[in-house]
């Protein structure tokens, strides 16, 4: 104990006199802040003579496919049962862990030409248009013309009339910008820049040019925009995906389609303590790499240690697997991951969608009259396929917890869980009509809660992520998700009214929910899939 108090008496005389070194505490901040940026310019120093080293080639890995079956064209129409057939659906055992490794190619670093880089628009529009290209199927489906979705930043020309309020257009007045000033989904922002941030790296690309173009951004006054990001990122809580837009539209509207908007997004990425690295093909072509903490589908990757790095693009640029010269190492400081478990709903601007939403259930009509944004669905428009708990785990906006949530709650209050959960089912199955995504979007794509009610179409996995959430919100019972070979639906522990088909997990069980098999009630499953054993994926909700 008195070595304690010696030790403590110690610090405190050191800390007293230190004080009187300095004329004021604002004097001894100024000089610890000092110090905190002498740090910084050493990481970088070190950092440049890292990348100055031979960069290897790497193998890209072909993106993993979401389905590797075909979703039905044909939804069954069903005949609601009160008493299910009694059916035993046993879970497919989980796969075993894919241990990952990576793909050097042992070849000497290239010397390209110049390549030259072709001018784009300033901060292209993330507008959901469908894809023409039809995918490739491991088996032939009916064909049917593709649909074009609405566009998500028309904008609306009445003012609709709903039950429950909605939020004013959040719109702020154009101001004249003092910075760089970027139109990030109906927010017009005014980003402070340096001008030396426009830095060109010298051609042909190499290892030594990209890190003389690391040390020369290093040195610019980076720090009031890296500042702008991080306080824009609280105020609109714009998670680590939306994060990842407001960096890659700042770089394209400074830089343009030119190599160094990519390296730019590599600088701030790094900077603002995500794991990112940068690679380059011979041609010349640029990509930047992030871990994710969930898997992605359809992104091209790379393994580095163990850990996949996907290849990102907001703007839904199609990538093709190729090789690719990096470094095996990290940024210090920068050790985060994208997170996209827990997704919030970032506070962007609002411009409303409302949609008439029918369904009939006992021999009664219902009406609700929903609501979505446009600008949420545009920054949802190029959201990389992922893992299903992704979508059951997102926040939804508030006008779907404003519009939706409160009329079912008045026409289930006073059900017994059975009967709540069997209404809420048959305005998922029949109040929005079925078609995939092949045909909708010209390919695979998980909806989002809002998606579902913005989008004139939707299928099983975008179905079952709404009803999930509608059931968690509502009636706050268990849940799991059933991945069926081409087909995903739901289970629910209904307790002493579980009835039919069964799926036991975890010493619970749980009656099978299909919000796509038409006018199906709880415990009752599609025909072709009574004697198939699905993936159970625990919905993060």
């Amino acid at each position: 104990m008195r070595k304690i108090l010696f030790v403590m008496s110690v610090l405190i005389l050191t800390t007293v006199l230190s004080s009187y070194a300095f004329e004021s505490f604002e004097e001894y901040l100024k000089m610890q802040q000092a110090e905190y940026e002498n740090y910084l310019e050493e990481i970088d120093r070190e950092f440049t003579a890292f990348l100055k080293q031979t960069w290897k080639e790497y193998e890209g890995e072909e993106p993993i496919e979401l389905l590797e079956e075909p979703k039905p064209v044909d939804i069954p129409v069903a005949v609601p049962e009160k008493k299910p057939e009694p059916i035993k659906i046993t879970p497919k055992p989980k796969p075993k862990p894919v241990i990952l490794k990576e793909k050097p190619v042992s070849k000497p670093e290239p010397k390209p030409e110049p390549v030259k880089d072709e001018p784009v628009v300033d901060s292209p529009k993330p507008a959901p248009a469908p894809v023409k290209e039809e995918p490739v199927k491991k088996e032939p489906v009916k064909k049917e013309p593709v649909v074009k979705a609405p566009e998500p930043e028309e904008p609306v020309v009445q003012e609709p009339v709903v039950v429950a309020p909605t939020p004013e257009p959040q719109y702020v007045p154009k101001q004249e910008a003092k910075g760089l000033a970027l139109s990030f989904y109906g927010r017009e922002l005014d980003i402070p820049v340096d001008n030396a941030l426009k830095a060109y790296a010298k051609r042909p690309l190499s290892s030594k040019h990209i890190a003389d173009w690391w040390e020369a951004v290093a040195v610019t006054d980076y720090k009031k925009t890296l500042k702008y990001f991080k306080k824009t990122s609280v105020d609109m809580k714009l998670g680590d995906w939306c994060y990842v837009n407001l960096v890659e539209r700042f770089a394209a509207k400074l830089m343009g389609d030119v190599a160094e908007r990519k390296l730019l997004v590599w600088f701030f990425m790094n900077k603002g303590g995500y794991d990112t690295k940068l690679g380059y093909t011979k041609e010349g072509v640029v990509k930047v790499m992030v871990p994710t903490d969930k898997e992605l589908y359809g992104v091209t990757y790379y393994t580095f240690s163990g850990k996949r790095y996907y290849v990102i693009d907001v703007f839904g640029k199609v990538d093709k697997v190729e090789s690719l010269y990096t470094y095996k190492g990290s940024y210090p400081d920068a050790r985060n991951e994208l997170v996209l478990s827990k997704m919030q709903n970032p506070k962007l601007g609002f411009n409303g969608f409302a949609r008439d939403l029918k369904f009939n259930f006992d021999g009664k009509d219902y009406k609700i009259q929903a609501i979505a944004n446009k600008f949420d669905i545009a920054y949802l428009n190029n959201f990389p396929q992922a893992d299903l708990a992704v979508y059951t785990g997102a926040q939804a906006p508030e006008w779907i917890d404003q519009t939706i949530l409160p009329e079912l709650k008045k026409i289930i209050e006073g059900k017994n869980p059975r009967e709540a959960v069997n209404i809420i089912l048959r305005f998922v199955q029949t109040a929005f009509e079925y078609k995939t995504d092949d045909v909708q979007f010209g390919k695979e794509k998980f909806l989002f809660a809002e998606e579902t009610v913005y989008y004139p179409y939707s299928d099983c996995e975008d179905r079952s992520v709404l009803f999930a959430y509608l059931v968690g919100k509502l009636l706050k019972l268990d849940m799991i998700m059933l991945d069926f070979p081409g087909h995903i639906a739901v289970a629910v522990d209904l307790g002493k009214y579980n009835t039919g088909a069964v799926v036991g997990y975890k010493g619970k069980s749980f009656s099978v929910t299909d919000p796509t098999y038409i006018n199906a009630t709880a415990g009752m499953v599609m025909p072709q899939y009574k004697d198939t054993s699905p993936e159970i994926i625990e919905p993060e909700i």
